[in-house]
């Protein structure tokens, strides 16, 4: 029987659900970032609402998701990987440092590289989820990498709790541990996917990733009564 999962509906779904899965550039003004040295932050208010309506992008400085707290210095914080997709693939976001000069894709990534070693394999698997239309956002909660959810998390759970593992990842590999990251995924009623990735050479241009290789496994405790009644059904 082929693995089948259901994406569960939120009982009280936030209100706007009506919204495109990417941002688009009004007038052909793109979006403008400040690389902070842990994220980039979007202050200009319309622009991060935008790009939380449009897509889920980033999280309010001061709100749980999107800037919700009314207060008129919150800002929009975006994720690494996020950010880089934004900026060098969908090509909408303008990044800039501290000192206002401008980042191109390897002056971020040499930087997102000495905060995140493995920031090349996240951004692989990023891009993979995205192009089969998951939302995704951190994991860190539960001991992974990333959640991601179908349309909004306003809308729906989270799905699937992923875990990157590359070829050097020994520890992921020991049951001990992917059987503790399962368990606290089970609470929550998510599943486990993880991600193996094969590195690429040189990445030194956004279309090098292309080269990199992600193949992905569900995990799932095997449930003797729950499989049991599926058969008496």
């Amino acid at each position: 029987k082929m693995f089948t999962f259901q994406c569960k509906r939120k009982r009280c779904p936030h209100r706007n659900s009506n919204f495109s899965p990417f941002p688009i550039c009004e007038n052909g003004e793109s979006y403008r970032g400040t690389f902070t040295g842990l994220s980039v932050e979007i202050r200009d208010p319309a622009q991060a609402q935008s790009l939380y309506d449009n897509g889920c992008f980033g999280k309010g400085s001061k709100s749980r998701g999107g800037p919700a707290s009314g207060d008129e210095d919150e800002t929009l914080l975006l994720g690494l990987e996020e950010s880089c997709f934004l900026a060098f693939y969908l090509e909408v976001l303008g990044i800039e440092n501290l000192s206002g000069c401008a980042m191109d894709f390897q002056a971020f990534l040499t930087a997102a590289k000495q905060l995140n070693e493995r920031f090349v394999e996240n951004l692989a698997c990023y891009l993979y989820l995205k192009s089969k239309n998951w939302v995704i956002k951190s994991g860190i909660k539960f001991g992974g990498d990333f959640l991601i959810y179908k349309q909004s998390p306003g809308l729906y759970h989270a799905s699937f709790l992923v875990i990157v593992q590359t070829s050097g990842d020994v520890d992921y590999y020991q049951s001990k541990n992917l059987k503790g990251v399962q368990r606290v995924a089970e609470t929550s009623d998510k599943d486990v996917l993880l991600l193996r990735v094969t590195q690429a050479d040189d990445i030194s241009r956004p279309e090098h990733l292309q080269e990199i290789t992600v193949t992905e496994t569900i995990v799932r405790r095997f449930n003797y009564s729950t499989f049991v009644q599926s058969k008496q059904q």
